[in-house]
């Protein structure tokens, strides 16, 4: 079985690469973009287990629009949406408009996020055995 990919979606530098770090020393391959184009372009060319998605995305009313998109384009790729603001009504819609997980940042629980990361990339997998073997784009080599 393939390792997970994993697709990190934030404007903000720093915190990008500290996820990219943790989850490439979680053994997954990770894609990391900074803008919301450039996930959509990476989504439709690669297969992607999870994306990470911050909400607060330039050139997008919010993550919640950005939602909608990927799941248009991967319906069975798992999100977590990132915040540094906690608000209720978001995390209800980010969950009605199908994202896996709603999370605050910073991230004082590593232990806990990555035991989130692991169910939403089982969850995906499961998805997958459901449906049959998808038709994956290649890594982009």
């Amino acid at each position: 079985m393939e390792r997970p990919r994993i697709l990190v979606l934030d404007d903000d530098k720093t915190f990008r690469e500290l996820l990219a770090d943790l989850f490439t020393r979680q053994g997954y391959d990770v894609v990391s973009v900074v803008t919301g184009e450039e996930a959509l372009c990476k989504i439709q060319e690669e297969h992607f287990d999870l994306a990470t998605i911050d909400f607060d995305l330039p050139g997008w009313v919010n993550g919640i629009d950005f939602l909608k998109e990927l799941k248009s384009i991967a319906p069975i790729t798992e999100v977590i949406l990132l915040t540094g603001n906690a608000s209720g009504d978001v995390a209800k819609e980010a969950i009605l408009q199908g994202a896996f997980h709603y999370y605050i940042k910073p991230l004082y629980q590593i232990d806990q996020f990555l035991h989130l990361v692991g169910q939403a990339i089982a969850s995906h997998r499961r998805k997958e055995t459901s449906k049959g073997e998808p038709n994956r784009p290649s890594p982009a080599q």
